[in-house]
């Protein structure tokens, strides 16, 4: 591998972040997604831990949460991070299909994609790219895990050495699950000419792709194994895990990551710029 292809990685990262956190569209998205966490963080989140920490000590062999699907709640030592962990497994790949969609395909459109790899080369933009937004949703996930940190110790200052174990583990988990959505939206903004193109393939693959093989698996058993072609299918037995047993499945999306990376850079190779 040449010396300076990770230097160019750094750089097209650094690029991303600029464009994410300094330009005004990038601002608004921020500002957008913090106002939205906010909401979610003070109502939703925080009234339903109360409620958690009230049955465990008024109920005995009745839970509210068995009854509505969501008992593995109970299964967490800090109700918040198991809230947290529910939520994110929605919000944070959702928000990576957005937030990954214009990668390399607007440039291409516009015509400077072909400037651009003239200093570079394509697999640098591809990849620094792909790097870049991951590193905006990593702090975005560890700005929402601290926030949450933050609403536990308001409760109970007490439960630090509790949340602190909780914090990393979905921290991680959450990072693991956005992998292969960032990376399909790699391979898609590689193919087509807009971030709504993008966006709309992405949702019409994940739905037709999920429909179609969970329905061979359902009466071919034999071709289950295609599950793990589906970008987040692993999402629903991840809910059910808590604690370090939700890095039990860590392997899928790394795997997923993996194949639709190598996709998206051969296509990337072979796309007219």
């Amino acid at each position: 591998m040449h010396p300076g292809f990770f230097n160019h990685l750094l750089l097209i990262g650094k690029f991303e972040l600029k464009r994410s956190f300094v330009t005004r569209s990038g601002l608004l998205s921020i500002v957008t997604f913090a106002v939205v966490w906010c909401v979610i963080l003070l109502y939703p989140l925080r009234l339903a831990a109360e409620l958690l920490v009230q049955e465990k000590g008024l109920m005995q062999g009745f839970s509210f949460f068995d009854v509505i699907g969501f008992g593995s709640l109970q299964q967490w030592l800090v109700p918040e991070f198991g809230l947290f962990w529910h939520f994110a497994l929605v919000i944070f790949p959702l928000l990576s299909i957005m937030l990954a969609a214009d990668q390399t395909c607007s440039d291409r459109d516009r015509g400077t994609l072909r400037f651009i790899v003239v200093r570079s080369s394509r697999d640098r933009v591809f990849f620094g790219r792909f790097a870049g937004i991951m590193v905006i949703q990593v702090l975005l996930i560890g700005a929402a895990a601290l926030s949450t940190l933050a609403l536990v110790l308001y409760r109970d200052a007490a439960l630090f050495s509790s949340a602190l174990p909780a914090l990393l583990v979905v921290t991680v988990n959450v990072i693991l699950a956005v992998l292969p959505f960032t990376a399909m939206m790699a391979a898609l903004s590689a193919k087509v000419k807009s971030a709504r193109q993008a966006t709309v393939w992405a949702i019409l693959i994940w739905t037709f792709l999920a429909a179609i093989i969970g329905g061979l698996a359902y009466y071919l058993p034999t071709l289950a194994f295609l599950t793990l072609l589906v970008p987040g299918y692993q999402l629903s037995n991840l809910a059910e895990l808590s604690g370090w047993h939700t890095l039990q499945l860590a392997y899928v999306p790394l795997l997923q990551s993996l194949v639709l990376l190598a996709v998206g850079r051969w296509i990337m190779a072979r796309q007219t710029l």
